[in-house]
């Protein structure tokens, strides 16, 4: 499909025009004078290319950590949860997010937006200054937005003398709207998925970006309405923002959710090549190792832990399919087997819980594309930090076994999603549900189109139960704006369909739910079934064990199950709490939970040095003492 969006040829632009010894003598892009630019719509297009490379998946972290420092996963070291721990994130001397790097993104696409209408063929160039408002969009929201709330709107590129330098922040709903602008204007000018050029910002993609936003602010409005962090914008405006504009993406017709009822279809879907034939994936990241674009997102967590695991809280989330049939969170299903160890967790629960984490029997190692060489036994507790699982749990989702993908010096090309069809259904479904105009055929379209894929039972809008545990219910100390059943589990399914992707945090900090972080302690699976293994033998003695295996059947036998002994590293490479459960800070935190700071941690500081060289910037609440 030659409309299919990757990015490949934007990233290999970047990198081979960067090279070039005409381009290093050439001004910044930010910098270029009227004489160096004349704004065909060549050059524009060349102009705008150099944003792409600021989406995630750029291969400089792994981007299923990215729900590092919420409820779902834990890294080996406690400090990489800075807003977690009491006192530990300071106010900066400067930096900090506040810098001439971020700021610097903004006034690189402002030049062009100054200039762009001296081109000679502007029809043609708009589509491409269309897509340098999305990435204004995009960097006010996710520099700007998100970590500090409202700040100076700067819509044209400065100079060192001008006065916008010295601007009041503003707050933060005019952020957004101005934001929401942008993306407007974008989706006017970007072709439609099916006639834009591959690789680039599409109008349902911007539209889908749209509604991400327009969630995120309204239900930011109304879930700290009353505390130091409400804002004064319009949350019904922003609901149905939303909610249209989510919709506009289903109705396009272009986007469905693969591997409906394929075995594995969920795992399977992370852990691609390329997606050009994707009917789910709106916008990827490809790379080719013989440009020098490659990562260690998918080739590191195929061999080891990759230094992360899954939390007992995020596991515990999935849903149970019951003796009745129908789907029920796990206290209140008799078909629950408990967490003893990880064969009876995952039994008869959602099967996207074990195409999320490793268990037993799952291919590690695959030789030739078609060879299973290695398998997942147990998790990788006793490596080193760098490589072990820090919970018990350990991640199975993007994890590539792909022999030469983990045996290469540089690393894995496996490709990047940026956008999926996924988000739009279930922003829509929660947009609709805050709204209060939630029906069964919203439900229908949306989550169970979902649940499909993996052969779980459908949601109602009577869930037939309701949670005595629910992460929005008193039991687990919640106290803020009542949830409604049916919308915890629509956030439930978010959850469950979104994990390791990285919106966990950024939902906990806009529906104000640090109650999950203060309340829920710091744990992972149960210890115990790592020192008596008989469960583990057990199933592998009657477990088809692949016939690639170097010696077969009774070679894996008598060689890696007669290794397996009872850990002697407790203590060491991991600890246990009073319940019986992986403890990974428990040196660091003895009391076992984070400790959120509701008062100030929401948003972060701003650097002193800026706030020096502008009076009028005003300090984020809390940080001022």
């Amino acid at each position: 499909m030659s409309t299919k969006i990757n990015i490949l040829n934007i990233c290999i632009v970047i990198f081979l025009t960067s090279c070039s010894n005409d381009f290093l003598t050439r001004d910044p892009l930010d910098t270029i004078t009227d004489v160096s630019l004349s704004f065909t719509a060549d050059e524009c297009r060349l102009y705008v290319n150099q944003y792409y490379p600021n989406f995630w998946g750029s291969g400089t972290s792994y981007i299923y950590h990215n729900d590092l420092g919420s409820d779902n996963l834990l890294s080996y070291s406690y400090s990489n949860n800075p807003d977690l721990i009491k006192d530990f994130r300071q106010v900066p001397e400067s930096g900090g997010g506040w810098s001439d790097s971020e700021w610097g993104r903004v006034r690189s696409v402002n030049f062009l937006l100054d200039n762009y209408q001296k081109s000679k063929e502007i029809d043609k160039a708009e589509p491409f200054v269309g897509e340098a408002k999305f990435f204004r969009a995009f960097f006010y929201f996710e520099q700007f937005l998100k970590k500090f709330g409202g700040v100076p709107w700067i819509e044209t590129q400065i100079s060192q003398n001008s006065e916008e330098l010295y601007a009041p922040r503003l707050p933060r709903h005019e952020i957004a709207d101005h934001v929401l602008d942008d993306l407007d204007w974008a989706i006017e000018k970007v072709p439609s998925f099916n006639a834009q050029l591959p690789g680039r910002i599409s109008k349902e993609v911007a539209l889908l970006y749209k509604a991400r936003i327009a969630l995120y602010e309204g239900t930011w409005e109304k879930y700290h309405a009353g505390t130091v962090f409400a804002g004064n914008g319009d949350v019904k405006k922003y609901l149905e923002t939303a909610r249209d504009a989510s919709l506009a993406v289903i109705n396009s017709g272009f986007f469905e959710i693969d591997n409906v009822g394929v075995e594995d279809g969920y795992h399977i879907l992370f852990n691609q090549w390329d997606y050009s034939q994707s009917k789910e994936v709106m916008l990827w990241k490809k790379f080719d190792r013989s440009q020098g674009l490659w990562h260690s997102d998918n080739r590191n967590p195929g061999r080891n832990g990759a230094s992360v695991g899954l939390t007992r809280w995020l596991v515990e989330s999935y849903l149970c399919i019951d003796v009745d049939g129908k789907a029920k969170p796990i206290h209140l299903a008799s078909n629950y087997q408990g967490d003893d160890n990880e064969l009876r967790v995952i039994a008869n629960r959602d099967p996207r819980l074990s195409q999320t984490m490793f268990t037993p029997g799952r291919p590690r190692t695959i030789e030739n594309k078609k060879d299973t060489t290695v398998i997942f036994t147990k998790p990788n507790i006793n490596y080193s930090d760098a490589e072990k699982c820090s919970t018990g749990y350990e991640l199975a989702k993007g994890a590539d076994p792909d022999a030469d993908e983990q045996i290469t010096v540089t690393g894995s090309i496996k490709a990047s999603i940026i956008f999926r069809y996924a988000e739009a259904l279930l922003i829509y479904a929660e947009a609709r549900a805050e709204l209060g105009e939630l029906t069964q055929a919203d439900l229908d379209m949306t989550v169970n189109k979902l649940r499909d894929r993996v052969g779980m039972p459908h949601l109602t809008l009577d869930p037939g139960y309701v949670d005595p545990n629910g992460e929005f219910t008193i039991a687990r100390g919640y106290e803020g704006v009542a949830v409604s059943n049916l919308l915890q589990e629509i956030r439930r399914e978010r959850r469950v369909e979104f994990a390791c992707e990285g919106y966990r945090n950024d939902d906990l900090k806009r529906w104000r739910a640090h109650h999950l972080w203060n309340n829920d302690k710091i744990q992972g699976a149960k210890t115990s079934q790592f020192k008596d293994l008989s469960w583990l033998t057990a199933f592998f003695s009657t477990f088809p064990v692949p016939a690639a295996i170097s010696g077969g059947y009774d070679e894996f036998i008598n060689t890696t199950v007669a290794k397996w002994v009872p850990e002697s590293v407790e203590g060491n490479n991991y600890w246990t709490d009073s319940e019986g459960y992986f403890s990974p800070y428990q040196r660091f935190i003895p009391g076992g939970y984070f400790e959120f700071d509701p008062n100030k941690s929401y948003l972060l500081p701003l650097p002193i040095d800026q706030r020096v060289l502008n009076p009028n910037l005003t300090q984020n609440p809390g940080w001022d003492k």
